[in-house]
């Protein structure tokens, strides 16, 4: 009954369970030499030799070569500096990480009696492999619209804001290219615009979809559309902070 329960539970949680995507894969196959000072002063060639924490976490084998029980710990600092620039802002950031980057222990046991086994060896170890802590912010401002003159008409132009970025793309299209037909859920409406039209129109459609932009007739053929978006300038603060630790 129990098996059953477990069978059960592992699939229903199928659709739940996730794998690491290609970004994740990039990210954890890099590393750092980090660990003991003898370690990492010859680039993890300890791994291969022997007799060193470090290398327990490489060639767990590398353990035998201690004559006797053996301990060490390491700690270590990484500083990162960011630099940013954001329309007429500049921000820096100044992250110091000071913290454990190596720890472990091997017992030795030797055999006194005539056994070929002359010894052997128990180890535990903990290794930082990478550290991916990483922040920064940006701060600066934005001309959201302006007002332009054309032959004495005034009228407001998007700017830098999101209004300009799908305006961009929307002028020019009909109004029933960008926009979902009656009994089509903005779902279906988008995965069909994207195979039939292509990119420029999908984009179109999100920002008419989002009511980020208007059509200036409410027509199927109108090709002119404003974006929805006041006039003025806006300051904008955006701070970024990544918490990773590779780890083994």
């Amino acid at each position: 009954m129990k098996k059953l329960q477990l069978l059960c539970i592992g699939l229903l949680s199928v659709s739940t369970i996730y794998g690491q995507d290609i970004s994740d894969a990039l990210r954890y196959s890099q590393d750092n030499i980090q660990g003991t000072a003898r370690f990492r002063a010859l680039s993890g060639a300890f791994g291969a030799l022997g007799g060193d924490m470090s290398a327990v976490s490489i060639n767990p084998a590398g353990s035998a070569v201690f004559s006797q029980s053996h301990a060490s710990f390491s700690v270590g600092n990484a500083e990162l500096n960011n630099d940013t620039r954001y329309f007429n802002g500049t921000g820096s950031t100044n992250d110091s990480n000071f913290d454990l980057t190596q720890g472990g222990a091997s017992f030795v046991f030797k055999n006194t009696s005539s056994s070929p086994w002359r010894k052997f060896t128990v180890g535990v170890a903990y290794d930082r492999t990478n550290n991916f802590d990483d922040s920064w912010f940006a701060v600066g401002t934005n001309t959201n619209s302006e007002v332009l003159v054309d032959n004495n008409n005034f009228f407001i132009a998007p700017g830098n804001s999101i209004g300009a970025y799908f305006a961009e793309y929307a002028n020019g299209l009909r109004l029933d290219e960008i926009s979902a037909f009656p009994n089509e859920t903005l779902d279906q409406a988008y995965q069909n615009i994207g195979t039939d039209l292509g990119f420029v129109h999908q984009q179109a459609f999100l920002g008419y979809e989002s009511f980020i932009l208007e059509p200036e007739v409410n027509s199927d053929d109108n090709t002119s559309y404003i974006a929805n978006m006041e006039q003025g300038n806006f300051n904008h603060d955006y701070t970024y902070v990544l918490l990773d630790i590779t780890e083994k």
